[in-house]
């Protein structure tokens, strides 16, 4: 289970700012360091790798650094697939992972979709296809109701096909603290699934292998914090965690957060400030709950702005063709959001003036995902997010060539200015 802890990282030291802090070359690096990671699977060598490197540039900033202690599972398969006649399919098993052991699951495949018959799936292995649409978490629409309506057939196990534009497999985030059903489940996508789809649709046997190592392992929400007596605070948080190497899902928010921290502290002199690198995002945002519930938090009388900087808003557009064939186009993906206090929508909207989707600002009262959804609710005001889906989020595909460090830079900077702006009106004692 999760466990805070506020040790001490590194003393308080000369700050060490950038000429550049939002520098093209800069942010490029930064995504060039997770297209590097396998993935970023909390307490990973990615993850880890990762939090040493922002830790690294929080202290070279002038930050005073803590870290709270967190746990949470993980698996390493030495065999997850569905064997069949035709040979064998890898599929990706279900956070908090349910084993079958090395000998497996015999039974006959069925295919699912939500409306059919849940009756007709007892002691089958249920290949359930999900309605079309950019998956992100087990527990939401669609993908919510087709499982618990599956569940009720009473299934020897699941197989969830997420169907997204690409046909791979996407990944989905999982509750923290156990399984959510006593079966094993397992995602797949319907381009890599085509011959389990098939045997499924035919009632043919096959056998479900779910074996490896699984536990809990270490790893901790970084904190940066400047102290400043008397003054209100400043909290800009990112999640640094993933299932793949999340290099437009994660890249944008984490060169965001480090250029603003490079700039914040002789930009936001008035104020006191914390930056907040939160682990076990895949976990329905664990590491971000345990933060906001714990003593290192500011409180909202003691905060002036809160700045969020989600998933995916600055992920590369697709044509979508038929037959699960996508064509890259040079142009950011619209399908991201910026939602906010309704009190600042004005200066949001005139910070993202001219860039598509945060162009036009939500108000807190219309939800959020994510982290923000937390902050929001805890009664932080004014505060404000950017985040999004992108074409390719939660798939190993996830790489470099999904984003581009212009559209970051773009982002970051109107955020900045949007702050800035912010705490200009901020006349609360």
């Amino acid at each position: 289970m999760l466990a805070g802890a506020g040790a001490a990282l590194a003393p308080h030291i000369a700050s060490a700012a950038s000429p550049d802090p939002f520098a093209i070359e800069t942010i490029a690096a930064d995504l060039a360091f997770l297209d590097g990671q396998a993935h970023l699977r909390t307490g990973g060598a990615g993850e880890l790798a990762l939090a040493a490197r922002l830790a690294d540039r929080l202290e070279a900033a002038g930050f005073d650094l803590s870290r709270q202690a967190l746990r949470a599972p993980f698996f390493e398969p030495r065999r997850s697939a569905l064997a069949l006649d035709s040979g064998e399919v890898e599929i990706s098993p279900q956070f908090i992972v349910t084993q079958t052991g090395p000998d497996g699951i015999e039974a006959p495949l069925h295919f699912w979709r939500l409306g059919d018959d849940a009756q007709l799936l007892k002691d089958k292995i249920a290949i359930v296809m999900l309605a079309p649409g950019r998956h992100s978490q087990l527990l939401a629409p669609p993908s919510k109701t087709s499982l618990e309506a599956a569940l009720a057939g009473a299934p020897a196990a699941i197989v969830l096909i997420t169907e997204g534009v690409t046909g791979e497999t996407i990944i989905l985030n999982a509750p923290f603290d156990k399984p959510v059903a006593a079966i094993p489940i397992a995602v797949l996508g319907p381009k890599p699934g085509s011959a389990v789809i098939a045997a499924a649709k035919e009632g043919k046997r096959a056998r479900l292998i779910i074996d490896g190592e699984a536990g809990w392992r270490d790893s901790f929400n970084l904190i940066g914090r400047i102290h400043r007596a008397g003054a209100r605070h400043v909290v800009i948080s990112t999640p640094r965690t993933g299932w793949t190497p999340a290099v437009a899902e994660r890249g944008p928010g984490i060169a965001a957060w480090r250029a603003l921290a490079a700039w914040a502290p002789q930009g936001l002199r008035q104020h006191s400030l914390t930056f907040i690198s939160t682990a076990a995002h895949e976990f329905d945002n664990a590491g971000g709950l345990q933060f906001l519930t714990s003593a290192d938090c500011p409180s909202p009388r003691k905060t002036a702005l809160w700045l969020h900087l989600g998933a995916g808003f600055a992920g590369r557009d697709l044509h979508v063709l038929p037959n699960y064939l996508t064509v890259p186009l040079p142009s950011v993906d619209a399908q991201r959001f910026l939602v906010g206090s309704e009190e600042i929508l004005p200066i949001l909207r005139a910070a993202f003036a001219g860039q598509p989707g945060l162009e036009a600002p939500y108000p807190a009262s219309a939800g959020g995902a994510g982290e923000l959804v937390e902050v929001l609710h805890a009664g932080y005001r004014p505060a404000f997010g950017l985040l999004g889906g992108h074409w390719r989020h939660h798939m190993m595909s996830d790489r470099l060539a999904m984003t581009d460090p212009s559209w970051v830079r773009a982002a970051a900077l109107a955020a900045k200015s949007a702050a800035e702006q912010i705490l200009n009106t901020d006349r609360t004692p």
